[in-house]
């Protein structure tokens, strides 16, 4: 039963016991009380706590801040003090009392340590004015605590800020893609540096999964813009060719520009129509075996040695030929007469089954 006598004792007494059976003892009444606690019993509980903090070891304060971390009723200041702590009295303060206010917490988080913050981001719920610190000053293990947190709330500024920071934190990635709040515009962010295997986990999430919506979209784009660019790439192509047969483009310009680029079509299309063979023959020329054709379909053309040689490096690249391969090449090609490549053009287009020509 409550004393005041005993209570006055314990006050009077100021050994470090002394102190610990005041704070117990006054824990106790407090505790005790919750059924029928009253203001004065809170304010004495207060009051005479706050008088003796700073004297009480750091074991009794952390048995002070479990025993009443979760009391609706407790001081405001004590709790503040208690939540400012060292993290071992700290912590379950930080994590559970409902007596701190947002701004109570933002301004711990606003300067307090990484592990204040981790405990602030493991609270029922958290609200969006402290998100934004947490993310504002969170390590990696603070930003994937809170992101895991069904119950913090986040604005959308929070939310591209942490996607930011989790550009190159797998841990956070994941927390992100589970959270059901994500805005399209993080999600968005988000998507191009997911891992492989943090695309499949959203590919599982089902069709109302905004990300999984997102996804879709993005893929969409993705091959609508590679369309537009392979119909951008083909009207270019044409229109280049089209420009070598007006004679308003050089062919070495042409010839150069397409074996560099690998778009073997195109030049093989550009080589056909200017030796008047079907493009599926040429194109086979481009890779045969025998360099033999493709020497005099380009030499009869006008195509000179120097782009030549990019059509040889584009060869060497896909059957995988030697420097004293191409090195021969180059000077048969050099060895050939344009006037003399014109007639075994002509020898060609007669009689192209012999030089491997098929027109299919």
């Amino acid at each position: 039963m409550f004393s005041l006598t005993k209570l006055s004792e314990l006050a009077r007494d100021p050994s470090a016991s002394g102190r610990k059976s005041l704070i117990t003892t006054l824990t106790d009444l407090f505790v005790s009380s919750r059924d029928d606690r009253d203001e004065q019993i809170s304010l004495l509980f207060g009051d005479i706590v706050l008088k003796v903090l700073g004297q009480l070891e750091e074991e009794t304060r952390i048995i002070l801040a479990k025993r009443v971390c979760r009391e609706k009723d407790a001081p405001n200041e004590l709790m503040v003090k208690l939540a400012s702590d060292k993290i071992d009295v700290a912590e379950p303060v930080l994590e559970h009392s409902p007596v701190l206010t947002s701004e109570d917490l933002v301004t711990i988080a606003s300067s307090a340590s990484m592990d204040h913050l981790g405990a602030i981001a493991g609270r029922k719920s958290v609200d969006k004015s402290v998100t934004e610190v947490l993310v504002d000053r969170g390590d990696s293990k603070v930003l994937s605590k809170v992101a895991n947190n069904q119950g913090a709330e986040f604005a959308d500024a929070s939310f591209l800020k942490l996607v930011e920071k989790a550009r190159s934190d797998e841990a956070i990635q994941a927390a992100l893609i589970d959270r059901s709040d994500l805005p399209d515009e993080a999600g968005r962010a988000l998507l191009p540096f997911l891992t492989s295997e943090l695309k499949n986990r959203v590919s599982a999430l089902g069709a109302d999964s905004t990300l999984v919506q997102l996804m879709a979209e993005r893929a969409a784009t993705e091959v609508a813009a590679r369309t537009q660019k392979l119909d951008e790439a083909r009207e270019q192509s044409n229109a280049m060719i089209k420009d070598v047969i007006a004679k308003k483009t050089k062919v070495d310009d042409a010839v150069t520009a397409f074996a560099r680029a690998d778009r073997t079509a195109e030049l093989g299309m550009l080589l056909a129509k200017l030796s008047g063979l079907p493009s599926a023959a040429v194109s086979q020329l481009l890779f045969s075996t025998s360099d033999k054709p493709l020497i005099i379909v380009c030499k009869a053309n006008g195509v000179t040695t120097e782009a030549f040689k990019d059509i040889l490096t584009m060869r060497a690249r896909r059957l995988r030929l030697g420097g004293s391969e191409l090195n021969s090449a180059i000077q048969r090609y050099a060895a050939l007469s344009e006037a003399g490549a014109m007639r075994s053009l002509q020898a060609i287009k007669q009689g192209g089954s012999s030089f491997g020509l098929t027109s299919s």
